[in-house]
């Protein structure tokens, strides 16, 4: 890998400012890297219930309505690889029995032309879960060569997009608006670990009416109603986090 290309690829996601300028990038990489399609899919945590979902789609024309109809996000052996990794995955290295549901999975992509590839994993501190897959048709003789060579690649790739995905979608900015003091994080931190108000002023050294103005205050930043759901959505949005960190 060429520390050329690499300086190419940041200053070229770093210039972009629009996600069809963003699509064109990686539609340009993806052939550059010997791929046929790619997609880029980040899954932005608002509720546990549900979540707001970005996609950049360079895959053929109806796999992705497909896939989502069928809610292939549940079965597929893909997804359930990048949920629980932080390395890319080539799609070679996927053992799908016949029987399993992971290999419909598979086999429905490949009718689509979606032989090979390779999938990125992207876990963000803000609780963001995303991929970055590149795929080509295996009927290539030369497949395995250019999934095993872009490994690397698609490592860094992943990341300069997932920044730029960020910045161009507004993505943090609500939140950045309504930052929640050390104390109030402080406060939320030990509810998450089931400790009453009395409990947490004891340990804070503070009157308990003092962490309940500090956990009142965070829930009307966060937009809740109650200090079970403070907790969670802090910690879904990534505002709270288990020390030393």
């Amino acid at each position: 890998m060429q520390l050329d290309a690499v300086h190419a690829d940041m200053e070229s996601f770093a210039a972009a400012d629009s996600v069809d300028a963003l699509t064109a990038l990686c539609r340009d990489k993806a052939r550059a890297l010997g791929f046929d399609s790619f997609v880029y899919a980040l899954r932005v945590p608002t509720d546990f219930a549900d979540a707001r979902l970005i996609m950049i789609d360079g895959y053929p024309p109806g796999w992705v309505s497909h896939y989502m109809g069928e809610a292939f996000y549940d079965i597929d052996p893909v997804m359930k690889y990048c949920a629980d990794h932080v390395i890319p995955l080539q799609w070679s290295d996927i053992a799908a029995a016949p029987g399993d549901t992971g290999h419909r999975v598979m086999n429905e992509a490949a009718a689509f032309g979606l032989r090979a590839g390779i999938s990125m994993p992207i876990h963000s501190p803000q609780g963001e879960f995303g991929v970055l897959s590149f795929a080509l048709d295996a009927a290539s003789p030369h497949a395995s060569d250019v999934t095993r060579h872009a490994l690397p690649r698609i490592q860094l790739l992943a990341a300069y997009l997932h920044e730029a995905v960020r910045r161009v979608s507004g993505l943090g900015q609500g939140v950045q608006g309504r930052t929640l003091t050390e104390r109030e994080r402080e406060c939320l931190r030990w509810a998450a670990d089931g400790k009453t108000s009395s409990e947490i002023a004891q340990i804070l050294n503070m009157a308990e009416s003092t962490a309940n103005f500090h956990l009142r205050n965070a829930m009307l930043k966060l937009d809740v109603s109650n200090r079970q759901h403070a907790v969670a959505k802090a910690a879904l949005q990534g505002l709270i986090h288990p020390r030393p960190f």
